[in-house]
């Protein structure tokens, strides 16, 4: 065997194992738009079954910090109880891949697909809740009554086209469940 196919082997192992572990594994890239929080801890809270030992932190630097693991599940990302005033908690599914998230008044996220929906949901759900304020304040309850249940149709469509055996799907699905009969 020749050193150019030894060089070739080593260099395909290598990219065969790079990938595996990329994509068995998730990396969350977190910016904070305060500078203030510069040294405050970061937690990433799992939706469900939270204990001490299913929460992670870290540590704000530069504006910047990171979330590495390999379970996929719903979280939310927050800012130290002291420290979080003005800074929006973010949803986030900790899926293969990289997410990039940003944390401050208003939170977003982006680069995996499950991700990319749920920042889709997070403004649909936004604009649901400020035209229905809206239009209950003007007494325009039957109009409030007919965009929620646009808004619940549009929930459920995601959690279909997302796939409801997903882990964005599952929390979709979950939030305005089909009544069973």
């Amino acid at each position: 065997m020749n050193l150019k196919r030894i060089s070739i082997s080593l260099l395909a192992g290598a990219a065969v194992l790079a990938s595996c572990s990329q994509e068995k594994g998730y990396v969350i890239y977190g910016t904070v738009s305060n500078p203030d929080l510069e040294g405050a801890q970061v937690f990433l809270v799992p939706l469900e079954n939270a204990t001490k030992e299913t929460i992670d932190s870290v540590y704000i630097h530069n504006q910047m910090f990171e979330f590495r693991g390999t379970e996929e599940k719903i979280a939310d990302i927050r800012i130290e109880r002291f420290k979080r005033l003005g800074n929006e908690n973010l949803l986030v599914v900790t899926e293969p891949g990289e997410t990039f998230v940003t944390i401050g008044q208003v939170s977003s996220s982006r680069g995996t697909p499950q991700n990319d929906s749920l920042q889709v949901w997070k403004n649909l759900t936004k604009q649901y809740f400020q035209q229905s304020a809206k239009l209950r304040s003007q007494g325009r309850k039957d109009e409030a009554a007919g965009l929620r249940e646009r808004y619940v149709a549009r929930t459920r469509q995601m959690a279909s086209n997302v796939g409801r055996s997903t882990t964005l799907g599952a929390f979709l699905d979950s939030r305005y469940p089909e009544k069973q009969q």
